[in-house]
C-alpha cells in the first residue's frame, strides 16, 4: 500500500478507537450530498448524518422519496406542501410562492424526539424539474441584459433562497440536502444552494466512474453546469468523499486494513482526489477521503424501521420479509464513523 494511503487507513483505525483529531478542514453551514450514482448510500448517509447534529434542514431532493419516508412512513400519501412547491413559481409564471413548506421530524420519527431537525419533502414531480428548467431558462436568454442576468439568477440560486427563508422561519443554522443520481434539475439547483458536497463512492468500478464525471461536471467549460452559472459564478467545493461499503482484511492482526478490494478503491480515489485537488476544500487529498463500513444488518434494519444506525447494539434483530436480520458487532464501528464524518463537517 502506498505511503499515502497508509495515512487515510490509520486514521480509521484511531476513529474506531475514538482517538482520531478531527480533519484539518473547514466547517461550512449548508452540504448536498451528490454523485451521480444510484444505490451508493447517499440517502442512507443523509438519514444518519441528519440524526448525528442539530438545528437542521434537510432538504430532500430526489424524486424517488426515500429520506421523506424515513423520517415519515405516511409520506407517499399525505397530501403535503414538497420542494416541488417551492420551486415551481420560480420557472412558471403565475404560481404563487409557498411559505413554512419545512417539517419538524419529531412527531412523525419517534427516534428524532428531542431533536431540532426539520425537511422539506419530496415530491415525484421533481422528475419534470429538469424540462421546467431547460424550458424556463432557454426563455431568459432571450432577454438582454440585466433583465437576462436577473431572470437566470433568480431561477439558479432559487433553492437556495427557499432554504434560506425556511431556514430563518425554523430557527436553525445548518442545512443538509440529498440529491438524485441526476444532475439536472434539483441537483443542479442544490450545487448553487450549497456551500460544498459530501460524495459518496462506492466501492466499484462505475462509482469511480461517476466521481469523475461529478469533478468533471463542476469543472469542465463545456458542461451544462458551467455553462448555466448565475452571475457569482458560484460553484462547491467538495469538502469529503466517503467510500462506502468497504470490506476489511480478516487477516490475524489486520484489524481495520482494507481487503484488496477496497485498498484498490482507496489508491483510485486519492489518485483522483490528488489530480483534482483545486475543486476540493483544502489542498491535501488526506484531508478529504473516509472509510464507511457495509452497513450490512445495520443498514437492512435501519431502513427497515427507519431508525439511525446510532440507535443500534450488536445483536439487535429483527424479521424482515420473513428473514431474521442480526445487528452485528461491527455496528460499534460504524457508529465512530458516522459521528466521526458528523464531528469533521459541523
Amino acid at each position: 500500500m502506498a505511503q499515502t494511503s497508509k495515512v487515510i487507513v490509520d486514521r480509521q483505525n484511531d476513529i474506531a478507537d475514538g482517538n482520531a483529531s478531527l480533519l484539518p478542514i473547514p466547517k461550512f453551514k449548508t452540504y448536498t450530498i451528490c454523485n451521480l450514482r444510484g444505490g451508493i448510500g447517499k440517502t442512507s448517509l443523509a438519514f444518519n448524518l441528519s440524526f448525528g447534529t442539530d438545528d437542521l434542514l434537510v432538504v430532500d431532493t430526489c424524486p424517488q422519496g426515500n429520506l421523506s419516508y424515513f423520517y415519515d412512513n405516511n409520506y407517499y400519501t399525505n397530501n403535503t406542501t414538497t420542494v416541488v412547491d417551492m420551486l415551481l413559481p420560480y420557472f412558471i409564471p403565475g404560481l404563487g410562492h409557498t411559505t413554512r413548506v419545512a417539517k419538524k421530524i419529531s412527531p412523525t420519527n419517534q427516534h428524532f424526539t428531542n431533536k431540532n431537525v426539520y425537511y422539506v419533502p419530496s415530491s415525484s414531480g421533481l422528475y419534470m424539474l429538469p424540462s421546467q428548467m431547460a424550458n424556463a431558462l432557454a426563455q431568459a436568454k432571450t432577454l438582454i441584459g440585466q433583465t437576462q442576468t436577473t431572470a437566470i439568477d433568480s431561477m439558479l440560486l432559487s433553492l437556495e433562497k427557499e432554504i434560506t427563508k425556511e431556514k430563518e422561519i425554523v430557527n436553525v443554522e445548518r442545512c443538509l440536502i440529498d440529491t438524485s443520481p441526476f444532475f439536472s434539475g434539483a441537483t443542479h439547483l442544490a450545487c448553487h444552494a450549497s456551500d460544498a458536497l459530501i460524495v459518496p463512492v462506492r466501492t466499484d468500478q462505475q462509482s469511480i466512474n461517476s466521481l469523475n464525471l461529478l469533478i468533471n461536471t463542476l469543472s469542465s467549460s463545456t458542461s451544462e453546469f458551467r455553462k448555466n452559472l448565475p452571475s457569482n459564478g458560484h460553484t462547491p467545493k467538495i469538502q469529503m468523499v466517503v467510500l462506502t461499503h468497504c470490506g476489511w482484511s480478516t487477516k490475524v492482526g489486520a484489524r481495520n486494513k482494507p481487503n484488496q478490494q477496497t485498498k484498490v478503491y482507496v489508491e483510485c480515489v486519492r489518485d483522483i482526489v490528488a489530480r483534482s485537488i483545486t475543486n476540493f476544500t483544502t489542498t491535501d487529498p488526506d484531508n478529504h477521503i473516509l472509510l464507511l463500513d457495509d452497513f450490512l444488518g445495520s443498514g437492512r434494519m435501519s431502513s427497515a424501521l427507519s431508525k439511525p444506525i446510532s440507535l443500534m447494539n450488536p445483536g439487535d434483530s429483527k424479521f424482515i420479509n420473513r428473514t431474521k436480520v442480526t445487528v452485528n458487532e461491527s455496528v460499534t464501528k460504524i457508529k465512530s464513523q458516522l459521528k466521526y464524518i458528523s464531528d469533521c463537517i459541523w
